[in-house]
């Protein structure tokens, strides 16, 4: 792979200007017509109802994801009105360029652009199209903007030379036109939407999924509803795909280019002999057998008046109080202003909140150190996750 089609832009452009309108407008929105970015839409004069502001942000995401700079040609995308236009030019300036930039997402700070050469992307591709097998078509229920919805969505299904079925359509697909041979791939909260509708699958399909570990009951859920098999790809923006697994019990097996160093690191070998050495923001245990297992992030501890303090243990341990069902604990402010917040969801929904945030702030004023305290709580019947499951910040 070196470069995408105009179809595979489109696929992107779908995913990356929804998600540039709603920054413009400081929420997570859809555009104000998202039939503008459809498809069928895409050579018939459509165009993209955008101020001057606007088209200037769009145009910076657009560059910086496509390595248009590398060109000289960015500014051509301030000229360009109809989405179609746009995915014939970023098909054609994508086959000049050295890759492609996605940025991180979640709960680990600001988002943060990473680079993935072709050469890389094409490599992960093809590994990922030997682990997971042969497949009649991919179903993507993912977004394609991140790393992980690209591979999945648009570089594996080039890889294994089929069609796929884009976020929009996912459902449907699975719905009305299941097909023998179908891979379909999200992450664990969609996963778990699926098997809370009892929806069944058939056709011999086989599920990926990716952003986080899946909890055994979900995963045994979904087996039984006919899935024919699971498998969980780790890994991260930072590194692309790392490992993959089939069964919770066992370890992750490192895909072939990679390999682990004995400073802890792991080693990247591109196909033209470069290697490129990466940190895991995971601790991983490794097994005899050069297999691993992920046993929490590196980067959890903060420092509070000078004490280092874990946000993940301080929520496990508010988690622990009968009147949670569960928490998030971020720090916010910075330097030696730099204190705890909670996101916290009630065991009971429909009970009094502001009697049970009293009783929290009371319970977590006696228990917890003064470094460990959250001076913020924030309540809400479910946890702020944005579209790829991953924890994000709150007001």
């Amino acid at each position: 792979m070196h470069g995408l089609t105009t179809h595979e832009c489109l696929a992107l452009l779908r995913s990356l200007i929804p998600a540039e309108f709603g920054r413009d407008q400081g929420q997570r929105a859809e555009p104000p017509d998202p039939a503008v970015i459809d498809e069928e839409t895409r050579l018939d004069g459509e165009t993209l109802r955008l101020d001057s502001l606007g088209r200037l942000n769009l145009a910076s995401a657009l560059n910086r994801t496509f390595c248009l700079h590398e060109l000289g040609t960015e500014d051509r995308l301030l000229t360009l009105r109809r989405v179609g236009d746009m995915a014939e030019f970023l098909a054609e300036a994508s086959t000049r360029t050295s890759g492609l930039v996605f940025t991180t997402s979640g709960s680990t700070g600001d988002p943060q652009p990473h680079h993935h050469c072709w050469a890389a992307i094409d490599q992960e591709a093809r590994a990922l199209a030997t682990a997971l097998g042969e497949h009649g078509r991919v179903i993507a229920w993912l977004p394609t903007r991140h790393l992980y919805g690209f591979m999945l969505g648009i570089a594996l299904p080039r890889a294994l030379g089929v069609p796929a079925v884009e976020e929009p359509e996912a459902l449907a697909a699975l719905s009305r036109n299941p097909a023998n041979g179908d891979l379909l791939a999200t992450i664990p909260p969609r996963w778990r939407y699926l098997a809370d509708s009892g929806r069944a699958f058939s056709g011999a399909t086989t599920g990926v999924s990716s952003t986080a570990a899946m909890e055994t009951p979900l995963r045994e859920a979904l087996l039984s509803r006919g899935l024919a098999g699971l498998a969980e790809i780790y890994g991260a923006t930072e590194t692309g795909g790392v490992g993959i697994r089939w069964a919770p019990e066992t370890s992750y097996r490192l895909l072939p280019h990679w390999r682990a160093l004995t400073s802890g690191d792991l080693e990247r070998r591109l196909p033209d002999g470069r290697t490129i050495t990466q940190a895991p923001l995971d601790r991983l245990e490794w097994q005899a057998d050069g297999s691993f297992q992920p046993v929490g992030r590196i980067d959890d501890v903060v420092q509070i008046g000078g004490v280092n303090v874990s946000p993940s243990h301080i929520a496990e341990r508010i988690r622990g109080h009968d009147a949670v069902a569960d928490c998030a604990v971020r720090p916010f402010g910075a330097g030696s202003r730099t204190r705890l917040k909670a996101f916290i969801v009630p065991a009971d929904i429909g009970g009094d909140w502001d009697a049970i945030h009293q009783e929290l702030e009371h319970w977590i004023w006696k228990n917890l150190a003064d470094v460990e305290r959250p001076v913020h709580l924030r309540f809400g019947e479910e946890l702020p996750r944005n579209e790829m499951g991953k924890l994000t910040d709150w007001d």
